[in-house]
């Protein structure tokens, strides 16, 4: 018999310590599906609120609400002179390539121009203007002449 009380004794200590181990849970049932289906629902879990010594208190969202304004605020004003400054570009570049286009134009017209003062016929007539004749016997220099 001795041995029965001692099994006992053990069963019943090892399941006060298993019992105090286990988190409370409060078993409820749901009356609403039981009045719907006229049976009584399963058991469900429902963990305890926790209360402790200090007051849960909710974070002010004041503060994350205005970082988050200034974030926005700044991303659109950042965009701003984002786009500003690539509007002046793009107007500084089409004056650049207007100016460029006038000086390829003055470039070609200059080159016609010393093409034209550089034909024969421009040559000989200032020549003429100057005093110089044509000569009867061109003469062609050369080394050893």
């Amino acid at each position: 018999m001795k041995a029965m009380t001692s099994t006992a004794a053990v069963r019943t200590r090892k399941d006060e310590a298993t019992r105090t181990r286990r988190p409370a849970v409060r078993l409820t049932t749901a009356p609403v599906r039981a009045a719907r289906t006229g049976t009584a629902a399963p058991p469900t879990i429902q963990a305890p609120a926790r209360t402790t010594g200090r007051h849960a208190t909710a974070a002010p969202r004041a503060p994350f609400a205005l970082l988050v304004v200034g974030l926005l605020g700044g991303a659109l004003v950042g965009l701003l002179l984002l786009n500003t400054a690539l509007a002046q570009q793009s107007f500084k570049r089409s004056e650049l390539q207007q100016e460029n286009q006038r000086l390829e134009e003055r470039r070609q017209a200059l080159q016609e121009d010393i093409a034209r003062e550089s034909s024969p016929e421009v040559l000989r007539a200032k020549a003429r203007r100057l005093g110089m004749r044509d000569s009867d016997d061109p003469v062609v220099a050369g080394p050893g002449r």
